[in-house]
């Protein structure tokens, strides 16, 4: 007897048709007539209802507790009552998961460059438990860039008397002068916790102040461009708005100082060009790559659900050094020094003898020498995803360029005298071809301007012993535009690029200028170092051969304040192939 009531349980129930579907279950059906496979229902009799009320019973098929009714009287044959719905069964195996591969640690294909040890890769709000980056999982990223360049070469130590100008030496190609980035991040808790660490390997070609300007010799630097803990402390506000829980990120160690666009996006694979503009570079201007540690808040709110946008980004924080400190080191990059050289200080040399300073540095980072801190600020404004504009301030203090004085002997940088040292910018980025919908690409616009002063104080111009100082103001800045030829319709990428950069670094507005007796003019050949502008323009191509890998060329026609008389041969070609994983 078990057998049949088994089959009959569990044979699949009938398809419904369009009556049944509208009939409740307690509504009898009529006697079929003959010659007919179709009921006609019949109207329930009026009367009062029959129907008795359900209770409860217990010990069902699967057990528990079921709810039935009595069978209501009907008219003609009984109808048994509908049996239940089987539930479907899950599968006997679940699919075997895929093995993360190699995307768990570099990400899809289709994801955009690497951004540099600056900008970082954790944004709130991006972050969650899937995917790569969630759960635990390692993040590794990188680029390697290989150069070529052929520079022009000039004798500054020898001017021609006749002609008053400097001797061209051998123009001198070489391989080298490229970087090669390696980071490393991992989400410590889901989109709360963040740690990252990027190394920078540098070969940097120096010049000499006693031989020719470039040479072949290079000095390789390693340099910690990031060792940050990044901490999204709302992320658990569930319930607030997302301008709350997504928008702010605490970071903690070693960074990029938040300043402009370019100084924090320097690095190869989403810079346009292989060298940097002046300003942020050799110009002394603003102290390029300014590695520092520190604490920073960026706010960068979220609004909207299926559309979301990121308006403002506003970047707060505090810093161990000061622009004059890290102007220092960045001309140890660029400048050989040899021992009992002094070293250019920050403030204008009034053309006397130089004292020298014990600034340093390891993997790129200064020494908090003089105890104080540097306060900075950051404001970016995207009114739409393709236009970026706002400004930079960061102000700090250095010691003077006194030291040592017998005044201060026996004691440290924090005991000296502290003079004030800082940097505003402002910066604007505006890619057209994202903003307006056009069958032909249109360009992308960028530029920076940067005015700094390292003061000597209280008292300007002020004298100890030999040497004479006073306020140095600094003005510097590039404006760039890169104009797409076509674009490609299978990997939808721009097709070759055509861009002009204009760049200018006056590191010293003083000179040249008017004194009593006459005009103080900038001199290669002289000791006062860092006291010519310089003005270039940079012509280029680019082409994005890959996703990540991408072609650049350019040629840089650099010229000299001074006219004639001052002309230095620096220009350069450069030719760069770099791929970021």
């Amino acid at each position: 007897m078990l057998a049949p009531v088994l089959a009959l349980w569990l044979a699949p129930a009938p398809p419904e048709t369009a009556s049944s579907a509208r009939l409740p279950e307690d509504v009898p059906l009529a006697s079929e007539p003959s010659g007919t496979g179709t009921a006609t229902p019949t109207e329930p009799t009026s009367g009062g209802d029959t129907t008795e009320p359900s209770k409860p019973t217990s010990g069902g098929f699967f057990g528990g507790d079921v709810t039935t009714a009595a069978p209501a009287p009907v008219e003609g044959p009984s109808k048994a009552p509908p049996m239940p719905e089987v539930e479907d069964l899950p599968s006997r195996s679940a699919p075997p998961a895929k093995k993360p591969g190699l995307s768990a640690l570099f990400g899809p294909k289709d994801r955009k460059p690497v951004s540099g040890g600056g900008v970082g890769f954790f944004d709130p709000g991006k972050l969650d438990d899937t995917g790569p980056g969630g759960s635990g999982g390692i993040q590794v990223r990188g680029y390697l860039g290989f150069n070529f360049t052929v520079a022009q070469r000039t004798d500054l130590s020898a001017r021609d008397p006749e002609t008053g100008t400097f001797p061209q030496l051998k123009t001198l190609p070489y391989f080298g002068g490229g970087a090669a980035n390696l980071y490393v991040g991992a989400p410590i808790y889901s989109d709360v916790v963040y740690a990252r660490i990027a190394f920078e390997f540098i070969s940097i070609p120096r010049a000499s102040p006693v031989a020719p300007d470039v040479t072949p010799n290079y000095a390789p630097i390693v340099l910690m461009e990031a060792a940050v803990l990044e901490v999204n402390p709302f992320a658990w506000a569930k319930k607030g708005p997302r301008w709350f829980a997504e928008g702010f990120r605490i970071s903690g160690g070693v960074f990029i100082v938040p300043f402009g666009l370019e100084d924090e996006e320097h690095d190869a694979p989403v810079r346009w060009w292989v060298t940097r503009p002046l300003a942020m570079s050799v110009g002394r201007v603003y102290p390029g790559s300014w590695i520092d540690m520190g604490v920073t808040i960026k706010w960068k709110p979220t609004f909207g659900g299926a559309r979301p946008i990121r308006p403002i980004e506003i970047d707060l924080g505090v810093v161990n050094g000061d622009a004059c400190t890290q102007t220092r080191t960045m001309d140890a990059l660029y400048r050989y020094q040899p021992v009992g050289q002094a070293v250019p200080p920050c403030e204008r040399q009034l053309r006397d003898v130089e004292v020298p300073r014990g600034d340093g540095f390891v993997l790129g980072i200064t020494p908090d020498n003089n105890g104080n801190k540097s306060l900075l600020a950051r404001l970016q404004i995207r009114p739409v995803p393709a236009l970026n504009f706002g400004g930079s301030y960061i102000w700090g203090t250095h010691p003077q360029s006194q030291f040592p004085s017998p005044q201060y002997m026996g004691k440290g940088y924090p005991d000296t005298v502290q003079a004030p040292t800082w940097r505003v910018g402002a910066h604007f980025d505006l890619n057209l071809d994202e903003v307006v919908a056009s069958r032909y690409p249109l360009p992308h616009l960028r530029g920076e301007v940067v005015y700094g002063v390292d003061s000597v104080g209280k008292t300007t111009g002020m004298m100890i012993g030999e040497q004479a100082l006073a306020d140095r103001r600094m003005l510097g800045g590039y404006a760039q535009i890169a104009q797409p030829l076509w674009r490609r319709k299978k990997t939808r990428l721009p097709g070759l690029i055509v861009q002009y950069r204009f760049d200018f670094a006056d590191p010293d507005r003083a000179v040249p200028g008017r004194t009593k007796d006459g005009y103080v003019l900038s001199d290669f050949a002289d000791r006062y170092l860092y006291d010519e502008a310089l003005q270039a323009h940079v012509v280029g191509l680019r082409f994005p051969v890959l996703p990540r890998f991408n072609l650049k060329g350019e040629y840089m026609f650099v010229r000299e304040e001074g006219g004639r008389s001052n002309r230095v041969f620096n220009d350069a070609f450069s030719l760069q192939a770099v791929a970021d994983f």
